[in-house]
């Protein structure tokens, strides 16, 4: 699929874009298998027509490791209750760090959704469950492969959950 240029006065001409390198991508993953994952029509940036012809998945990465466990074990796992998270024990110790590479491409042209880009479209904050971080959503088009995982290491379990005062239960 190729991408159009945008029509002038509409909304995607207001898009300021901004180049990632796809190495620094980063998802934590308990299904290896199916990496990256397309999901559709769950997400807020999902295609709403998931079943139609020529809709597109969207995978849901991070900048850094610590917003991937915000974004994925606390915000979709995780309950404030008695002054902690708790998350299941198996959502922090069957997690894998999953990068990713791109055959077409190192970097990634996305819209960017932060500060005065975010404000002048009439948006307010997208990262919203790690705000000094990055969340990307990347489309299925871009053809976002899976370059190696390695198992989250008990050591840096244990150091997110300190951090983000997270209990295992």
């Amino acid at each position: 699929m190729s991408l159009r240029l945008p029509e002038p006065g509409s909304f995607e001409d207001l898009l300021r874009p901004i180049r990632i390198e796809v190495a620094s991508l980063v998802r934590l993953s308990r299904h290896l298998a199916t990496e990256p994952h397309w999901s559709a029509g769950v997400y807020r940036f999902d295609d709403p027509d998931s079943g139609s012809a020529g809709a597109f998945g969207t995978c849901y990465t991070a900048s850094t490791i610590e917003v991937a466990f915000a974004e994925s074990v606390i915000h979709e796992c995780g309950r404030f209750a008695g002054g902690s998270y708790e998350v299941p024990a198996a959502e922090l110790t069957e997690r894998s760090v999953v990068r990713f590479a791109c055959e077409r491409r190192k970097t990634l042209v996305l819209a960017d959704l932060t500060g005065a880009a975010l404000k002048s479209l009439g948006l307010n904050n997208v990262s919203r469950q790690m705000n000094k971080g990055f969340a990307y959503a990347i489309f299925e088009r871009s053809g976002l492969r899976k370059l190696r995982a390695e198992k989250l290491r008990a050591r840096q379990v244990d150091e997110l959950c300190d951090r983000f005062n997270v209990t295992a239960v």
